[in-house]
């Protein structure tokens, strides 16, 4: 379990998101596009995977994995509105439910906390979601 959590996890978290038909639609992204400049060429809404942390907890009769996973909401429109609204479905989608993972039981999944900012151009608004997911081997 301890090779391929992330990844099936990764894997199910993208399925969960492209399915809520939210102003993003299918625009989940592990890495952004970027122009030859660096600059970001995804077309604004999108969501993003950003980092994850694994800890094994290795208790008497289990062997289960926590895993901390941030997911990033970007949106150009104006003010908070239409970030808050894609943190929002996304946080209601995965907040206390249940998630099918390839080779994993989901014990539980909740999450942790919220944050929205904007970015440095005035432009750009951000929300990022920290989820913590409790899995062991199927």
């Amino acid at each position: 379990q301890q090779m391929t959590v992330q990844l099936d996890l990764q894997g199910a978290l993208v399925a969960v998101i492209k399915a809520l038909n939210t102003a993003a639609g299918a625009r989940v992204y592990d890495r952004v596009p970027r122009g030859s400049t660096g600059a970001i060429t995804a077309t604004f809404p999108f969501v993003s995977l950003g980092e994850a942390d694994e800890v094994p907890v290795d208790e008497e009769c289990w062997d289960r994995t926590e895993t901390v996973h941030t997911i990033n909401v970007w949106s150009q429109a104006p003010g908070y509105p239409e970030c808050k609204a894609l943190g929002g479905a996304i946080r209601a989608a995965l907040h206390e439910n249940d998630l099918s993972v390839s080779g994993n039981i989901l014990d539980r999944m909740r999450v942790l906390s919220v944050n929205y900012s904007r970015d440095p151009d005035g432009v750009t608004s951000r929300g990022r979601i920290t989820l913590q997911t409790d899995t062991q081997p199927a």
